[in-house]
């Protein structure tokens, strides 16, 4: 039995389930590209800190990150996830406002 965990592997295995680049993962949690690659490759340990950037960006809990259970699938694909994500910042009054867009160019759509 192997009682070694490796943040690398373990990060590297969530971003790909998410579908996201490294960049993608990089920009969202506002670190380097180079820093998530050596971390990914086991070259630097990240602080709590980093980890709690690095699991807000992929939308998952500490525990969940450190649990070796695999991760719930999420019922949304990779798209409506970055979409969520984006929205995440946003105030009720804008998520209706892009609420209504995204119905009317589903309308102009239907047209065709």
């Amino acid at each position: 039995m192997n009682n070694n965990y490796s943040i690398g592997i373990r990060l590297r295995e969530l971003r790909r389930s998410k579908g996201l680049s490294q960049e993608q993962l990089a920009l969202r949690a506002d670190i380097t590209t180079a820093y998530l690659g050596q971390v990914e490759r086991n070259e630097k340990n990240p602080t709590v800190v980093i980890m709690e950037k690095l699991c807000n960006a992929l939308e998952i809990s500490l525990s969940d990150f450190f649990s070796n259970q695999p991760l719930k699938q999420n019922e949304t694909d990779v798209v409506t996830g970055q979409i969520l994500y984006e929205l995440k910042n946003t105030t009720e009054l804008e998520k209706i406002e892009i609420l209504h867009i995204i119905q009317h160019a589903l309308k102009l759509k239907s047209i065709k």
